[in-house]
């Protein structure tokens, strides 16, 4: 039975799994580059898989890629250096109080969250 299933296994292309698996198996990478080597591999990981699992791998960390510039000619690279960009620089608290916190993010935008204090407190 094991011997049938590895020969099945055997027989099932790389490219016939479903994009979005392909995708998540890549976002799992440690590091961005390492999902930005896999374009290297052939046209179809560049085109779509190695943008694709850059993306969900910032998402999944809590990151927000900045778009594209204009005159940025390949996508991966735009997108691996911003993900490193927003992985060296994570959102650091600047203050924080009972109910009231700032952040500034890794592109220096200032941001707050929480609630004004109620009558009593």
């Amino acid at each position: 039975r094991l011997a049938a299933a590895a020969a099945a296994a055997a027989h099932c292309p790389l490219l016939d799994l479903p994009t979005e698996l392909l995708a998540r198996v890549l976002s799992s990478f440690e590091r961005p580059a390492d999902i930005a080597r896999v374009a290297a591999v052939s046209l179809l990981f560049h085109a779509s898989l190695a943008v694709e699992g850059i993306r969900l791998w910032a998402q999944e960390r809590g990151f927000e890629l900045p778009a594209q510039p204009e005159g940025e000619s390949c996508a991966v690279r735009w997108l691996c250096f911003a993900a490193l960009l927003c992985e060296s620089n994570p959102p650091a608290r600047a203050a924080a109080g009972a109910r009231h916190s700032i952040f500034i993010d890794g592109e220096g935008r200032l941001s707050s969250c929480g609630s004004a204090a109620t009558e009593g407190e």
